[in-house]
């Protein structure tokens, strides 16, 4: 074989020789490295494809006959809409992003959205919705639901179905301020903050609000707002059981 053929033939070729050039001394790291990839890449590979996997998924099953359990809703219609195309398609989802490799905690909150759909009458658009809501929760990280969780506390009097919400009620009596304050109590820089935010708008569950000096008198300050789709999510985790923490100000 020609050694341009053959790189990783190379690399140990050049193990072999002493660490004279920088070059030399990459080729030799890389080396001890390539076992190592090898191993985690494996590792990954069967977790997808062994018993983690199947355990998940009786984990989601689970989940939703615990919190099927709680509700009060007829079992008749339940039964009715798990029979639904588009309920089936919102568990193909799911299990899709088990796949992926989802922790227990957003199996949870699968299993939170798919409880949901089943124990409410939906329409085509909130069953989209809900499978909006599974990806969202699989891809965003634990701090952006924190940061989510904290514009529910102070904004979802705000926020509600049916119901118009102006841009100036969200700083009536200091509401955004004290809001960003507040998040100074999270354990995160604010830069970090305005950042998870801009991802919570990516999915559709925060809103940037404009003229943000003009309203605050500060142009460091970003000012953000939960949508209804944000707190809808929030409240179907409410319901499943999971806390909100709450670290809210009262207005000066």
């Amino acid at each position: 074989m020609a050694k341009w053929d053959d790189p990783i033939g190379q690399i140990k070729a050049g193990a072999e020789q002493s660490a004279e050039t920088p070059g030399t001394e990459v080729a030799v790291r890389m080396i001890s490295w390539i076992p190592v990839i090898g191993e985690s890449i494996k590792k990954a590979l069967e977790a997808m494809r062994g018993r983690e996997k199947d355990e998940r998924i009786n984990f989601l099953i689970n989940a939703i006959v615990e919190q099927l359990e709680a509700q009060e809703g007829n079992i008749d219609d339940i039964l009715r809409r798990l029979d639904q195309p588009e309920f089936t398609r919102l568990v193909l989802v799911t299990i899709e992003r088990i796949f992926f490799g989802a922790s227990e905690r957003k199996v949870r909150r699968f299993a939170a959205v798919v409880t949901n759909a089943a124990t409410t009458e939906r329409t085509e658009q909130e069953y989209e919705d809900a499978s909006s809501f599974i990806r969202a929760l699989d891809e965003l990280s634990e701090a952006d639901i924190k940061v989510l969780k904290h514009l529910y506390c102070h904004q979802s009097h705000i926020v509600s179905e049916r119901h118009n919400m102006g841009y100036n009620d969200f700083f009536h009596n200091k509401s955004m301020e004290n809001m960003l304050m507040d998040a100074r109590n999270l354990g995160l820089q604010m830069d970090e903050f305005y950042s998870r935010c801009g991802r919570l708008t990516g999915y559709g569950l925060a809103l940037e609000l404009n003229n943000r000096s003009a309203a605050m008198g500060n142009p460091d300050d970003f000012c953000f707002r939960m949508t209804l789709l944000g707190k809808r999510l929030i409240e179907m985790l409410r319901v499943a059981g999971e806390r909100v923490e709450v670290t809210k100000r009262q207005p000066q």
